[in-house]
């Protein structure tokens, strides 16, 4: 490492250390545990009294938040397309993954990492995941993101704002942790709180969740403190899948009466269960259409030593050659040969339950995940405020999926950030400039090792109907003696030292120009130790400064529509799996990639804030990393989020996008094809795999010119679309009662090969209702209501040999007490 690199890596360590230790007493964990009211809000617009009077349901915004924007200001003000979510909203809609915020935010469908819902895409790529406004740990499928210790889900699309970090275009999730705050304005819990809960439901769902808010005074300081304790132990809808998790968060907030206000707070999470599979594998129109599966195995591979699973010496060409993936750009060279590859035994067809899907015993997935934050505010008498922020997230995975995919992630990141928030109004002229100025740094060190085991892969090789075999399950370097090595063992550590500055122009209330800008400067070390590394070095370092910007511009027209346009102009590490980078694009100056977003659109607050949202048009570049190269993207799309405040009993939330997104040069990157884009049958293929270490390679293999040009990425749907309704009847003696109901459309997805198989369009219904007897509370969640068959495609190498069935009926019951 530089000593740049170190130096700065160690101060931004200091000043997390000494903000975490001076306010260990707190954040802002914004909603209280209420005795009376949990009822869905989500937070949209501000609102004036008749809206206010009638959102029974909680779906506006109630305080303005800098956390998303870095200037408090409502949504209905800001001229970026954006969703807030908060914990009475996520309960009502029943969301407990990430991926369930399609009902409530449009852009969000997210194609399948393996089953495990770790990150959202947004606008068509993949978007970050941040925490009290710091980005985390990079998690692709790592870990299943808890959202039940939140307080609200801030949805952004488009790149972060300047004050919290570089990032790509595309949107980010931030996570904001419950406290014992009353908003964002101030004020603490003048009494303990809190809940239990307890759910069971179908496939044996338990879950049980423990949380309190306590009021505390130290001193002539105010504030308190909140704890959220959850636990997991569960089956799946998917059999042989038993995902169980324990998290632990406590927050704390104190006021000094004297200016100063000190928060802080930690998350630790544990987790094992949340296994990746691919879903259905030999896949063909029929299986999607029909079911019809077929089955068959090889017995060209033997488990000679009898330990369960296939050593690298018991693969083809004793491990040292093509193992079990024929690469047809060799035109006959390197294909296996076909007595490792076709089905010799039991073959035929049958009809594949959607519970059945790519598993084994030997898969597991063990993590753990601590974060730490720290906040300490000083506000003077003017307004203005001092801030200096902290923060901690470390990682720890190990995983083993048994058709040969191994991985061992370790990753920590440390940041610091210290910024000034101040008004400026000039003299005899109604304008107001609110200004946001600071410095950062960001420091990441990661260890990375994945195994692809020499090419063995070959996901098409088990037969799923008839269950894992050791003659399908390979071995892993983390079995001593089987001969496997790690492919990709990689060491990396970057540093991001920014300084940025966010004004907020107003102008007689009539136009509003918001100009925000940054200035990174990254320090970069990486080095490869792995035995098969698809890399040109294998240690490279750099340095490197970015500038970023954006420029927003808002009308008021006085008549309850607010149209604007928004540009930026982004950079962002290209980072892997774990936030590794490769020495490779390192030393050919691709580690950091480049940017831009053009939106219009109009914020709508219209028959007194009855009818509010907001309709965006977006076109945005921005790059995606493979196994192997950065390939360019173009997306573009429409999205519509509106409320409708019917009466003081009925809402209505609209979510809807349309988009699409291209691989505008091309798709250059190592991928898995199916048998018959080679026209090659099932049954002598299925025992191996068939991959090009291009995409664009196909080609010259095919004949066809699709492969040559940009490549619609049909993963992500068209169309999307959520309607839902909420209703909360008035109070009574014994209580009151509710419930939510909606349906959401998801138009036909694909692969991405010429004349792939494609899944159709479908329509799924969840619903729910509750009763609230005020200390007690039943609800009953009911999630594809009726039961639709559906398919999700997987969302990288894998594409056109592999998708996830959709999850078929499941139900499940909550009893809560509140105190």
């Amino acid at each position: 490492m530089t000593p740049t690199l170190k130096n700065a890596g160690l101060g931004a360590s200091l000043l997390l250390l000494t903000t975490t230790g001076t306010s260990f007493a707190a954040d802002e964990l914004g909603n209280q545990v209420e005795q009376s009211q949990p009822v869905p809000e989500v937070v949209q617009l501000e609102q004036i009294d008749v809206a206010e009077e009638r959102d029974q349901a909680g779906f506006l915004e109630k305080k303005p938040s800098d956390l998303l924007f870095g200037f408090k200001k409502p949504l209905s003000k800001t001229p970026r397309s954006a969703t807030f979510v908060s914990d009475e909203t996520v309960e009502a809609f029943g969301a407990t993954t990430v991926n369930d915020l399609i009902s409530l935010a449009p852009g969000t469908f997210t194609a399948s990492f393996y089953g495990v819902e770790g990150a959202l895409n947004i606008r068509g790529t993949l978007a970050e995941t941040y925490f009290h406004g710091f980005k985390r740990i990079e998690n692709r499928g790592t870990y299943q993101t808890p959202i039940g210790a939140s307080s609200r889900i801030d949805i952004l699309r488009g790149p972060p704002t300047a004050n919290t970090g570089p990032g790509k275009v595309g949107g980010y999730l931030n996570l904001e942790p419950k406290t014992a705050k009353l908003n964002e304005e101030g004020g603490f819990l003048d009494e303990i709180v809190g809940e239990v809960t307890g759910t069971f439901g179908s496939y044996d769902k338990t879950n049980g969740t423990f949380q309190v808010g306590v009021p505390l005074t130290v001193g002539k300081a105010d504030g308190g403190v909140y704890f959220y304790g959850e636990i997991e132990d569960s089956s799946s809808y998917y059999r042989g899948i038993t995902p169980e998790h324990q998290l632990v968060q406590v927050t704390s907030d104190f006021d000094a009466n004297n200016g100063w206000t000190f928060g802080g707070g930690a998350m630790i999470y544990a987790a094992k269960g949340y296994v990746q599979t691919p879903g259905w594998n030999r896949l063909t129109q029929d299986l999607i259409d029909n079911g019809t599966y077929t089955t068959g195995q090889n017995t060209g591979l033997t488990d000679a030593n009898g330990n369960g699973y296939l050593d690298r010496s018991e693969l083809p060409n004793d491990g040292a050659g093509l193992e079990l993936t024929s690469y047809p750009q060799c035109f006959g060279g390197c294909d296996v040969a076909p007595v490792y590859t076709t089905l010799d035994t039991g073959v035929g067809t049958t009809n594949l339950s959607t519970r059945d899907v790519h598993i084994s015993d030997a898969d597991y997935s063990d993590t753990t995940t601590l974060t730490l934050f720290g906040d300490v505010v000083h506000e003077s008498e003017n307004g203005s405020q001092l801030k200096f922020q902290g923060f901690f997230d470390y990682l720890d995975n190990e995983r083993f999926v048994s058709y040969g995919f191994p991985a061992d992630y370790e990753a920590f990141t440390v940041e610091g950030r210290v910024s000034y928030l101040f008004d400026v109004a000039v003299p005899d002229a109604p304008i107001t400039l609110r200004n946001n100025i600071g410095v950062s740094n960001r420091y990441y060190d990661v260890t990375a090792k994945e195994s692809f085991n020499y090419g063995g892969i070959a996901i098409d090789r088990r037969d799923i109907a008839a269950g894992a075999s050791s003659t399908d399950i390979l071995g892993s370097p983390f079995q001593a003696g089987s001969g496997y090595t790690w492919d990709l063992d990689r060491d990396t550590q970057w540093n991001d030292l920014g300084v940025f500055a966010m004004t907020d122009i107003e102008v007689y209330d009539f136009a509003t120009l918001t100009l925000t800008g940054r200035y990174d400067w990254y320090s970069i070390d990486s080095t490869e130790n792995g035995a098969l590394c698809f890399c040109s070095v294998t240690e490279a370092s750099d340095e490197k400064g970015e500038f970023t910007y954006s420029a927003m511009l808002m009308f008021d027209t006085g008549i309850g529509l607010r149209p604007y346009i928004t540009y930026a102009d982004t950079a962002a590490i290209e980072f892997s799996q774990a936030g590794e980078v490769s020495p490779t694009l390192i030393a050919d100056d691709n580690w950091i990639s480049e940017g831009d977003l053009i939106e219009v659109g109009v914020k709508v607050n219209l028959i007194d804030g009855i009818l509010s949202g907001g309709v965006a048009a977006y076109r945005q570049h921005r790059t995606k990393l493979g196994r192997t190269t950065v390939n360019n993207t173009v997306g573009e799309g429409v999205e519509v989020e509106l409320t409708y405040l019917a009466t003081e009993n009925m809402s209505f939330r609209l979510a809807a996008n349309a988009q699409q997104t291209k691989f505008e040069d091309g798709f250059d990157d190592f991928y898995y094809f199916s048998p018959s884009t080679f026209g090659l049958s099932g049954t002598n293929s299925y025992g191996g795999a068939y991959a090009g270490f291009k995409f664009s390679d196909l080609v010259g293999i095919t004949g066809s010119n699709y492969y040559a040009g940009a490549i619609e990425d049909r993963r992500i749907p068209e169309v999307v679309a959520s309607l839902y309704g909420t209703y909360k009847s008035d109070p009574t003696d014994w209580g009151f009662y509710g419930g939510t109901a909606g349906v959401t459309y998801v138009s036909e997805t694909a692969g991405l090969a010429e004349n792939p198989v494609t899944y159709p369009d479908y329509y799924l219904v969840n619903a729910s209702a509750f009763a609230d007897l005020y200390d007690w509370k039943i609800s009953l969640n009911v999630d594809n209501l009726f039961d639709e068959t559906y398919f999700t495609p997987v969302a990288d190498l894998y594409s056109d040999v592999a998708a996830l069935p959709g999850k078929g009926r499941e139900w499940r019951v909550t009893m809560a007490y509140r105190f």
